[in-house]
């Protein structure tokens, strides 16, 4: 009976270990792709005319997110039901598909093996519900344009050329894939026709673009699609190109707050009833808001009274618009942050013309010109006067500049030291003849015959080392105080109040170091730019692009007291010559000023010139090009 039972609980185990999935163990690793065994429809065969999509695969697997993976071309709302059964997958459409269509299922990263997950590659058929199947293609590379990596997961779509909404705000595309890791995308079984190509990257995958956000890019042409094309490459940025609009402004605080619905790049607010007043003004949360201090108008009484005030606005896209607000406060027991120096001066300088920028949270009042000044150490060698500093528009920033020597700085340092040396020569003077009396009175108590008395002996101890110890303490402020001396601290300095809001609040105390830069510290970029038609703006930026020096129009350029380390340069081509580059119209198709970089990361050295770094526009010249680095 026992045996009965044991047997019967065998069988049942074997049964239960048959019909568990499990992943198989040990052995080595699965890294090889699913494959696809057949399909109904077969990939790129005509004249499908079912509702039912079947796969069929060489492995169990696995179905994950299929309804934001899978791309289905040309874009239309097709439903449908997915089902995976082991091996097989099943699509089942509510609706028959358009007659005479090429379609194309992408399904992305939809598939994968069970056991390890290996995505199905190449995941796309095409099929065709009449006797033609479209086979025209568009591939190419979509890369961000200020630091050349490649856009991953960036929307790349083709938009009907002849339709109102043909445009990445408004339409949505007809046939759209999605950028790998490397940038690169592919559409395939395109139908011939005119298009606009449009990229983006669509972060909560709606297929439109929103451009506060979220990067764009364009072809700057309609493409006309009649046969196979080269590659296609688009640059991608961010732009702000939102309306610019006043969303809402009442009190906050003792305060008045104007809201803006993107930041702003300049303002300028003026009261109809005195149009010379400044009125000072914070902007605040990236330049969206801008709040209006009550002690602007400190006659105006709290709740009853109110002011109109003409605001005038630009973004960073030169949208303007202007407004009339009505200036209104209420009291309140909330306090502002006290005015203070957000971003000092650089500490790095060059002989000579010097320019300064103190960055400061809230507006300039007043200042205490008397509180700035340039020092050695604690000592006052310069003060600044009103006219060698300006605000900027809204004195937010403070310029101050000025001229500093170094040959003079020196000779100053120099002076310095010789009065420091005189009055340590005086002081080992003095220290001298305090010795010699020091010792000719404990002479005087030398008894001539017999020892000194036990009174004697302790004055004796006593005088001694009393001697020794201040003269070894002596001996150690000296060594301390020609220490001091050897070098200076040149500092710009601002004294406790030197700069005053307009709500009587002032700034702490502020020093910044300054150190004249040695050449044979720092390296050379030279270079020069040939056969460019249009003005141009040349940028040594970093390794990791970020902006180090700018010149403009330099056909012979050379960047000096460059820092130790790896560069790039890029050149922009600023053809309406605003100094600055300019992006494209999205909606219009205008393109944006080319920028150019050279492909090599220069390596700096201190005390080294690198040379021979050439832009050239000549039509038989690759503008990336450039020679090998010549280091001297």
């Amino acid at each position: 009976m026992i045996k009965k039972y044991i047997s019967l609980l065998l069988i049942l185990i074997v049964i239960y270990a048959c019909a568990t999935v499990q992943s198989p163990t040990g052995g080595e690793k699965d890294e090889k792709a699913p494959i696809l065994y057949e399909s109904n429809p077969k990939n790129q065969s005509t004249n499908f005319n079912g509702k039912e999509i079947k796969l069929f695969f060489n492995e169990w697997m696995k179905l994950e997110q299929i309804n934001k993976e899978l791309i289905i071309t040309p874009r239309e709302d097709i439903k449908y039901e997915a089902t995976l059964k082991k091996q097989e997958l099943i699509i089942e459409l509510e609706e028959a598909l358009n007659d005479s269509t090429t379609y194309t299922f992408n399904f992305r990263k939809a598939l994968s093996d069970i056991t390890e997950g290996n995505l199905w590659e190449n995941p796309i058929i095409a099929f065709s519900t009449g006797d033609y199947l479209d086979s025209l293609k568009v591939e190419g590379t979509i890369t961000n344009l200020f630091d050349q990596q490649p856009a991953k997961e960036f929307v790349v779509g083709l938009y009907n050329a002849n339709s109102d909404t043909a445009n990445l705000r408004q339409g949505k595309p007809v046939y759209f894939t999605t950028t790998d890791e490397n940038g690169n995308y592919k559409m395939q079984n395109i139908k011939a026709g005119q298009y606009i190509v449009y990229t983006f990257a669509d972060k909560n995958d709606n297929l439109i673009n929103n451009s506060q956000s979220e990067p764009y890019g364009f072809y700057s042409d309609t493409l006309n699609l009649i046969d196979s094309i080269a590659p296609l490459s688009i640059l991608t940025y961010k732009r702000n190109e939102d309306t610019l609009q006043l969303k809402k402004y009442s009190p906050v605080g003792k305060d008045f707050i104007v809201q803006y619905n993107k930041g702003l790049s300049n303002y300028k607010i003026t009261n109809p009833n005195d149009t010379n007043q400044f009125i000072y003004t914070n902007n605040l949360e990236e330049s969206k808001y801008l709040k209006i201090y009550k002690e602007n108008f400190p006659e105006l009484e709290y709740e009853t009274d109110s002011l109109e005030l003409l605001i005038e606005v630009n973004d960073s896209i030169n949208n303007y618009r202007k407004d009339t607000v009505f200036f209104k406060t209420r009291e309140s027991r909330i306090t502002n942050e006290n005015i203070k120096i957000e971003n000092k001066p650089k500490g790095k300088i060059l002989s000579g013309e010097q320019e300064f920028i103190f960055q400061l949270n809230k507006p300039v009042y007043n200042i205490n010109y008397d509180s700035i000044q340039l020092r050695l150490d604690t000592i006052p060698i310069k003060l600044f006067t009103k006219e060698e500093l300006k605000f900027n528009f809204n004195k937010k920033e403070v310029k101050l500049n000025t001229i500093i020597s170094e040959k003079v700085v020196n000779q100053l340092i120099d002076s310095l030291k010789n009065v420091s040396d005189s009055i340590n020569n005086i002081k080992d003077s003095v220290n001298n003849m305090t010795d010699t009396l020091a010792i000719n009175n404990d002479s005087s108590k030398i008894k001539k015959k017999g020892k000194p008395s036990l009174m004697d002996q302790k004055d004796d101890r006593q005088t001694n080392n009393r001697t020794g110890l201040d003269t070894e303490n002596e001996n150690v402020s000296r060594g301390n105080s020609n220490q001091s001396t050897n070098a200076y601290t040149l500092q710009i300095y601002t004294g406790k109040g030197a700069f005053i809001g307009i709500e009587s609040d002032s700034t702490e105390v502020s020093t910044t170091s300054l150190q004249f830069k040695k050449a044979e510290d720092y390296g050379i970029i030279k270079g020069n730019v040939k056969n460019i038609k249009s003005d141009f703006i040349i940028e040594l930026i970093s390794e990791k692009y970020e902006l180090k020096d700018t010149l403009i129009n330099n056909k012979d350029f050379q960047f000096n007291y460059v820092e130790p380390g790896k560069y790039r340069l890029r050149l922009i081509e600023d053809k309406n010559a605003n100094g600055k580059w300019d992006a494209g119209n999205p909606l219009t198709l205008s393109p944006a000023e080319n920028i150019y970089y050279l492909e090599e990361v220069i390596t700096v050295k201190a005390n080294w010139e690198v040379i021979d770094k050439t832009f050239d526009f000549n039509v038989d010249n690759d503008v990336n090009e450039s020679e090998e680095d010549d280091d001297l």
